[in-house]
């Protein structure tokens, strides 16, 4: 790894915003995540947490701000993105019909 990258936040947040019509649920949200750290994004129910990891993991755009991971931005390079990232979901669940393979893909 170069000084840069070591330098370079892995998750990067500015001014992130997003509503649901009326519902403003995300408001000007700032963080950074350094490269091998640990991070947890903590909040109450409808704080907003899902809708952050959405908007990083490009399932949802942002109605404002910028939002990179592993130097990508997630609007402009979505594909670049998503070869850099893992998601799981809040419950596990497999296809049982399904190889190990198949199922990883399926998620």
């Amino acid at each position: 790894m170069t000084a840069h990258q070591l330098q370079r936040p892995a998750i990067r947040v500015q001014g992130l915003e997003k509503s649901y019509k009326n519902l403003h649920v995300l408001r000007g949200v700032d963080f950074a995540v350094a490269p091998g750290s640990i991070f947890a994004l903590l909040g109450s129910n409808g704080a907003g947490k899902t809708t952050v990891v959405k908007i990083l993991s490009t399932l949802l755009k942002a109605d404002a701000g910028t939002a990179g991971v592993h130097g990508f931005d997630v609007t402009t390079q979505p594909a670049d993105v998503r070869e850099s990232i893992s998601l799981t979901g809040q419950f596990a669940a497999v296809d049982e019909i399904l190889t190990g393979r198949e199922n990883l893909v399926l998620v």
